[in-house]
């Protein structure tokens, strides 16, 4: 169905079965974690957008939703400079916050989040990840609370995750192989 608007060479990483099978056992641990609080749940945009709508439904928590845009990439495949370009008006005080993003590649974008959370009066911020991306480049230090699944350090994109602002609509999460 894609084939059309896919770059050539692209295979897919994880398929939509193994998407909404993790997916499904993140959502269970957190209903179990977060029963019984008052929640804020945050969709870091624009990536995370996809992942938290999917996770979202499958929650059974009181609690509200808004989101936040903090970026480092813009049309790069690597981060630079951390820029706000939208802060929640939802209030923190006394409310457990959810974070959710497309991926854990740094941590720099949740690490800044989660501190601004905090900084806003949150009983507690925890981080919610679709992938945690594996490598030895430095990482900030802050580590994802939940991760959906890790893989490998490839530059991926499809279900919230970019490649050059597209292509974020797919539903599956597909690479580009490095050529040899």
């Amino acid at each position: 169905m894609y084939s059309k608007i896919l770059p050539t060479n692209s295979q897919v990483l994880i398929n939509q079965k193994e998407i909404n099978s993790s997916i499904d056992k993140l959502a269970m641990q957190i209903n179990q974690d977060f029963a019984g609080k008052e929640v804020a749940f945050l969709t870091i945009m624009n990536g995370g957008m996809i992942f938290a709508s999917s996770l979202a439904t499958r929650l059974n928590l009181d609690m509200e939703m808004d989101y936040l845009q903090l970026s480092r990439y813009g049309k790069s495949q690597t981060g630079g400079q951390l820029v706000w370009k939208y802060q929640p008006e939802i209030n923190m005080e006394n409310h457990h916050v959810i974070l959710c993003d497309d991926i854990y590649d740094e941590g720099h974008t949740l690490a800044a989040a989660h501190a601004w959370c905090l900084k806003k009066g949150a009983k507690s911020a925890s981080s919610v990840v679709l992938i945690h991306k594996e490598h030895d480049r430095t990482y900030a230090d802050y580590k994802p609370d939940y991760v959906a699944m890790n893989i490998p350090d490839h530059y991926i994109f499809g279900y919230g995750m970019d490649l050059e602002e597209k292509l974020r609509q797919l539903p599956e999460i597909y690479y580009l192989p490095k050529a040899k």
